[in-house]
């Protein structure tokens, strides 16, 4: 009967006319890999906040790097990026972080090729432990910022860590939309890592409606909290465990606001 409960949600909400509800839309502007794993991590660290302010602070950074982010990205200096990014503030970032955030993915397309190959190279040094791969995931994405922004503790929110306990949402979500194939939704860009693999990304509605459905009987959404879902939801389907997190998180949102205009008071964090 869950199943079938689940196989619904899927059915009615995992589909591209609630991308306008979603900071993926920003991501979908661009083709090929580069652009859209280096805009898809920008996009994923500023998913936090209400959706319609996401959306908007995304664009106004993309609006600033223009068609070619990755040429931006490769081709502008630390010092060129913070004055193109001195007006700009999302909640707890401004564009310092955002800045040193841009300087890293540009040091792993360099060092790696692209950030597909930093994380497989993550992957293969930890023994393909989800967990321990994205702890040093991060702690590269991390330390090529700090070169710049030292250990600011705006800069270091934007990319948490498992390692201290967190859901790690946005990262996961990031990971989701690389990894798992293009249906509409996520973007498939990613070819050489399974999404059995992948963690369902923890925000307040998929918790809540994950907790409504029995998926999980933690209060805190956590990394626990998690784990939890996603091996509740690898029973139904072992290979692509997190296909139902797009449409549980906007089932949640619908849930929450009903559809009308104020969806887009949407919390997205």
């Amino acid at each position: 009967m869950l199943k079938q409960m689940l196989d619904d949600i899927y059915a009615q909400y995992h589909h591209p006319r609630y991308l306008v509800l979603d900071p993926l839309v920003c991501v979908r502007k661009f083709g090929g890999q580069d652009s859209r794993e280096a805009v898809g991590l920008l996009a994923a660290s500023l998913a936090y906040g209400r959706v319609e302010i996401i959306i908007r602070n995304i664009n106004a950074i993309i609006n600033i790097m223009g068609d070619d982010p990755v040429g931006f990205i490769k081709n502008t200096s630390y010092k060129q990026k913070l004055n193109f990014l001195s007006k700009f503030k999302h909640r707890f970032n401004d564009g310092q972080d955002i800045s040193a955030l841009l300087e890293s993915i540009g040091i792993i397309m360099k060092e790696y090729g692209s950030i597909e190959k930093c994380f497989c190279e993550c992957m293969d040094k930890t023994g393909n432990q989800f967990k321990d791969a994205l702890a040093l995931f991060t702690g590269i994405v991390k330390n090529n910022g700090r070169i710049h922004c030292g250990n600011r503790a705006s800069f270091e929110y934007l990319i948490p860590s498992p390692n201290k306990g967190s859901a790690c949402k946005r990262i996961v979500l990031y990971l989701r939309w690389m990894i798992r194939k293009d249906d509409g939704i996520d973007l498939g860009v990613w070819k050489n890592i399974s999404p059995s693999c992948l963690l369902i990304p923890v925000d307040t509605h998929v918790a809540r409606i994950a907790r409504g459905y029995g998926l999980t009987n933690r209060k805190a959404s956590d990394w626990k909290m998690a784990e939890e879902i996603t091996a509740r939801l690898r029973e139904f389907d072992p290979d692509d465990p997190i296909k139902y997190d797009f449409s549980l998180c906007h089932a949640g949102m619908v849930a929450y606001k009903t559809v009308s205009p104020q969806l887009g008071n949407s919390m997205c964090c």
